[in-house]
């Protein structure tokens, strides 16, 4: 039996077999395919990366599961499947000139656009521009093109009522400071934002159609249809989308490195977007399958031992995939353990793209997960010796976040799926959701961190030992002593108790949540190091916070904020699916929201992962106040309500 490595040694061992270059030769074989939700390009894809899986000797297998526009998953609704053989948009007057071509750049023409033939016909351009309120707007679009440069998406609804026959948009927002004027950018004037209609009701399926233009002919468009309104003429165009929309099926790659037990660690990487999106999302599915490849290499050759605990890769169409797969797996999600999301990882650190992001968990999953993975990328960054022994000049950037939703983690951090789960990202990166994501912007190097931080994180994650333990302790640690810290000064004496018993609260059940995964041989120790960090926890909170007394957290101001509200649904809200099936009167409640607290709409995911059946509508403001710094008593109270009324939640006194 092969002897168990220190954590350090661990990581060099995978660091050492983990390739860049092969991941990149991975990148090259997945860009070349359309890989829209649910459509021929994303199935041949799948078949693609679960063959190269498989010739490295790891198991693999593709769950297919309908794409009918019918099936639930939790509140998600799969979509129909989408294909599309052609698409164009031509200007016929002021100037001519072909805007979109589905066979020049598939991100042109707006993913899931209906089958449309105004070939032969004149079609006029109406422009709202950026100060029109698609409430407001009344001008019938019967019979004409709707011209909104961005935020599309707020335009559908009413577009569709005034019967429009299209969307042209640009809708490529901006990311300051690497991505702005992008009409004047050499890189980015000419680019596709990758845009698409989420249609998820029988009443869209035949009335959307748009195409997706570059910044320097929005502004071109613009121009002209200013002038010309001026003269009382539009712009015309014609157009041509050849596509369909029908009841077919998606699939998600399977791939299982086996342990010795139930338990399970989850590596997740979405395989979808459209041709080439490489480091949004090829580069992290490559770095998925180089992790899951050397691993299962060192494992099968005897290098690295064989962990307790299953060690499980998917690929999947975001966010869809993963409320399938556990959807399916409802009755045993709790023997997965914890989980790694990579999503977009491969970016040179330049002027484009920023550094390596570790995204934490959120408070209420009293994890430990971001602080293995801080382990890991402390040890990558010791790349070059500076000066004595153990000092480095790490050559990459990287920091770690509080939690972020907007990928695949967040569905799984939240406490009613219960699989704690970190995901590794970068930000900015001035290519993103645009055809100019391509393999030119992508640093092997990059790939080959990525690798290694997700092999050995779940690696780590799957043998859990008592030296890794002891490592984590002292990282856990070291993060709540230092939130303690910064508090310690910041408002009333009774405001600063509240917060750290707050942050006290959450710190012990992360510790004792280690004790979940230790052998029953290693429990003993690891209660008596816990123990002692719990001590010095209760030591510098009585030396540093007053004897007040606290506005604790179960006092709340009024009746109204003291009921305790109940989920009665699983996974977290998929909020464009819910909309769907709203009807006009709920949605514009939802839009009225919306706009009272335009700044809010981020914490929806917080309200509900805080919804235990214990915590007032109080209570939970003030937990998500302690993790954002936002003071959201009135949004939790609206928000709460008109998911009440959606029949989403209920209360108890």
């Amino acid at each position: 039996m092969i002897d168990e490595m220190n954590f350090t040694a661990c990581i060099d061992v995978i660091k050492n077999t983990c390739n860049g270059h092969t991941a990149m030769d991975y990148i090259r074989k997945i860009k070349e395919f359309h890989r829209i939700q649910a459509s021929e390009g994303y199935r041949n894809s799948a078949k693609c990366v679960a063959d190269l899986l498989r010739s490295n000797g790891v198991h693999v297998s593709i769950s297919k599961y309908p794409a009918d526009g019918q099936t639930l998953c939790f509140t998600q609704k799969l979509f129909k499947e989408w294909n599309c053989q052609e698409g164009w948009l031509e200007i016929t007057a002021p100037w001519q000139q072909r805007l979109s071509d589905f066979n020049q750049e598939e991100m042109s023409i707006i993913q899931r656009s209906s089958f449309r033939d105004f070939s032969n016909k004149d079609v006029p351009i109406i422009y709202a521009d950026y100060k029109s309120n698609p409430d407001d707007f009344d001008i019938s679009l019967e019979g004409a093109l709707l011209f909104v440069e961005n935020s599309f998406e707020s335009w559908i609804e009413r577009s569709t009522e005034l019967g429009a026959a299209g969307i042209i948009t640009v809708s490529m927002p901006e990311i300051a400071p690497v991505r702005i004027n992008m009409s004047e950018d050499i890189q980015m004037s000419h680019a596709h934002a990758n845009l698409s209609f989420h249609i998820l009701s029988k009443y869209q399926e035949d009335k959307l159609c748009g195409f997706a233009i570059s910044p320097l002919n929005g502004k071109r468009l613009r121009e002209a249809c200013i002038k010309l309104k001026d003269e009382g003429k539009r712009p015309t165009a014609r157009f041509k989308v050849s596509s369909v929309l029908k009841e077919g099926a998606f699939e998600n790659v399977d791939a299982v490195i086996p342990g010795f037990t139930d338990e399970e660690i989850l590596m997740v990487a979405h395989l979808c977007h459209p041709r080439s999106s490489v480091n949004d999302n090829a580069s992290g599915v490559a770095a998925a399958v180089e992790a899951m490849c050397s691993l299962n290499n060192l494992i099968e050759n005897g290098k690295l031992p064989r962990p307790k605990r299953s060690i499980r890769l998917l690929l999947i169409p975001e966010f869809t995939g993963l409320y399938a797969y556990l959807n399916e797996r409802e009755n045993n999600l709790s023997n997965i353990v914890s989980g790694i999301n990579l999503d977009m990882v491969g970016a040179y650190q330049n002027k484009d793209a920023g550094g390596l992001i570790i995204v934490d968990t959120p408070d209420c999953a009293r994890s430990f997960s971001g602080d293995i993975a801080t382990n890991i990328v402390d040890e990558l960054l010791k790349e070059c010796k500076f000066g004595r022994n153990g000092i480095y000049a790490p050559l990459f950037l990287s920091t770690k976040v509080p939690f972020v939703g907007g990928s695949d983690h967040y569905i799984l951090s939240d406490p009613a799926i219960g699989i704690p789960s970190i995901a590794v990202t970068q930000w900015p990166d001035k290519t993103y959701h645009t055809s100019v994501d391509s393999i030119e912007h992508i640093d092997p190097n990059m790939l080959q961190r990525a690798a290694v931080l997700s092999a050995a994180y779940c690696y780590i994650y799957s043998r859990f030992n008592l030296s890794d333990a002891e490592m984590v302790v002292e990282k856990v640690s070291e993060r709540f002593l230092h939130r303690f810290m910064s508090i310690r000064q910041k408002g009333s004496d009774a405001e600063i108790k509240e917060h750290s018993n707050y942050i006290k609260g959450i710190y012990y059940s992360t510790l004792d949540n280690i004790l979940c995964l230790m052998d029953e041989d290693c429990v003993g120790d690891v209660l008596q190091i816990i123990k002692k960090e719990k001590e010095l926890f209760s030591k510098l909170q009585k030396c540093f916070v007053k004897d007040a007394e606290a506005a604790e957290i179960n006092k709340t101001k009024d009746s109204s904020s003291s009921k305790v509200p109940v989920r009665l649904f699983k996974a977290p809200i998929a909020m464009r699916s819910v909309l769907s099936d709203m009807t006009a009167k709920q949605r514009n409640e939802i839009k009225a929201l919306r706009k009272r607290f335009p700044e809010f709409g981020y914490l929806d995911d917080y309200i509900i992962f805080e919804i235990d059946g214990k915590k007032t509508s109080g209570q939970i403001s003030r937990c998500i106040y302690f993790q954002t710094g936002t003071e959201c008593e009135d949004y939790v109270e609206e928000f709460l309500k008109i998911f009440f009324n959606l029949k989403y939640i209920g209360f108890k006194f």
